[in-house]
């Protein structure tokens, strides 16, 4: 797919000739026609790749780690950045510059699903079968989009059409169930269309199993808090199709998940595509890891034109943690570097994704995990659990393998004697082993482990009176309430939506 990469910029302003950059919550601002457009398989495919797009800015940059993996016990940001240090220590209200960008970016990606939806329908010059799969994509990562607006915020609105801006204003939020519900039924509708596979420069589209394994992932989500729907042996049935269709693997290093010459190999299953050869289309995030003042010049940490100013600052607690010997330390952190100007430093920061080809700056090759096989493997372990503790049975195996590689002794039902237990091991083992993956925090949430993990880890700070189970959610962006009086707060207090 990094042929689709390469065509993302062209097929964007092919897409997009109906918006702006700027969006006013869920539509855009100008209106040009595009039924010039649509008019053969190749626009289509054009097309599509915009859809695709959406996918860098909606799942990964600065914002997208903010609110997904600082926010929790990972890290603890010691900037003086005001916008930064609110989200971190839970004090943020809803003018937090940061909260915006994400919801806009979200809706605009929502966008051009809607209107490449919209635009295929009445498509009669290709074979059905591909038009349906192009439709799965789509419906699959507009799952994926409202999956996480619905994680970040609770109630949202539902949009499935492209909208005028006078249209967009009539729309309040919907709750969080009836978010989920086109989740579902998004999904439902990819794995009845989706291919097995895809071949050649096809390579790294999204399959049935990328979305069998994210319906799989929501339906785990809204097993836990606040639904509690128990909805554990769907979701194992959909990773057992997963595994049991032989198209993955389980990498037996660890070093090879985030080796670049594995890009769309056996272990992944929905990744964001990159590509350092486009301009604007490589992957930013060894770039925003690395701490500002980094030498520019240190290929093997992925870094050629320094660092970032939004360098999350790893906390001591993740350090402290991880087990000795546990090869995913030294995988994941970098120790000691050198700074611009000679000096060695030793604050940590996250080189997991320095790997693989390097353009300019903010452009790496490497692709980014939306779902690694790994957590397929373990996600069904955490159901199997849920639907039933066995001491020796695959959900231990399972946890096991994955300790193997990590270089760590294998745990036995003396060491994990119940459910509750192995539900600790398990969300022990995804912090380490999904480290600054941006999966920690809504771990943290769907768990409802939230509220203690982060009051016992704040407390040295005398931040711990900050954290409630109410800022499980973060707030309605206020410019989108100033833009649609429709669209209410989340409450402080009180239940959420």
């Amino acid at each position: 797919m990094k042929k689709i990469a390469n065509i993302y910029l062209v097929a964007v302003v092919l897409l997009l000739a109906s918006c702006s950059q700027e969006f006013i919550e869920l539509a855009p601002v100008s209106s040009r026609s595009v039924e010039g457009f649509y008019k053969s398989e190749e626009q289509l495919q054009q097309a599509l790749a915009g859809v695709y797009d959406g996918l860098q800015q909606s799942q990964t940059g600065a914002a997208v780690m903010l609110l997904k993996e600082e926010r929790s016990d990972n890290t603890f940001q010691q900037t003086l950045l005001y916008n930064y240090l609110t989200i971190v220590h839970f004090t943020e209200s809803s003018d937090n510059i940061r909260l915006y960008p994400v919801w806009s970016t979200l809706y605009e990606a929502i966008y051009r699903c809607n209107i490449f939806l919209q635009k295929i329908q009445p498509v009669e010059f290709m074979e059905a079968s591909e038009k349906a799969a192009m439709i799965g994509e789509a419906k699959t990562i507009r799952a994926l989009l409202y999956f996480d607006l619905v994680r970040y915020f609770g109630g949202v609105p539902v949009v499935t059409t492209p909208l005028t801006i006078s249209e967009s204003l009539t729309i309040g939020r919907a709750s969080i169930e009836e978010v989920y519900q086109l989740i579902v039924e998004d999904l439902d509708d990819a794995v009845a269309s989706l291919p097995n596979q895809y071949d050649g420069s096809n390579t790294g589209r999204i399959t049935v199993f990328a979305a069998k394994a994210l319906l799989g992932k929501v339906y785990v989500t809204r097993s836990g808090y606040p639904l509690n729907l128990d909805e554990w042996g769907k979701a194992r049935d959909l990773f057992e199709d997963v595994i049991s269709s032989g198209q993955f693997e389980f990498f037996e290093n660890y070093d090879d998940i985030f080796d670049i010459i594995n890009d769309n190999g056996k272990q992944s299953v929905f990744y964001v595509q990159f590509n350092a050869g486009a301009l604007g289309e490589g992957n930013p995030m060894p770039r925003i890891h690395a701490p500002g003042n980094i030498d520019r010049n240190n290929p093997e940490l992925g870094v050629i034109s320094g660092g970032s100013s939004d360098s999350p600052f790893i906390s001591d607690d993740l350090i402290m943690k991880f087990e000795e010997g546990d090869v995913r330390l030294s995988k994941t952190i970098q120790f000691e570097w050198l700074q611009n100007d000679g000096t060695m430093q030793t604050r940590p920061f996250c080189k997991k994704f320095g790997s693989g080809g390097i353009g300019p700056q903010n452009n790496w090759d490497i692709n980014w995990p939306v779902i690694r096989y790994t957590e397929v493997l373990m996600l069904y372990a955490e159901a199997l659990n849920e639907l039933g503790y066995q001491t020796d049975g695959m959900a231990f195996q399972i946890l096991n393998d994955v300790r193997r590689r990590a270089g760590l002794e294998v745990k036995t039902a003396a060491d994990i004697p119940d459910q509750q237990s192995f539900r600790d091991w398990i969300l022990d083992e995804r912090r380490f082993e999904f480290a600054f993956e941006n999966l920690r925090w809504f771990d943290l949430v769907r768990t409802d482990r939230g509220y203690d993990v982060m009051h016992e880890f704040l407390s040295p700070y005398h931040l711990e009176g900050n954290v409630t189970r109410e800022k499980y959610l973060f707030p309605i962006p206020s410019r989108v309430i100033q833009t649609n009086p429709l669209i209410t707060q989340n409450k402080k207090k009180k239940k959420i939506i």
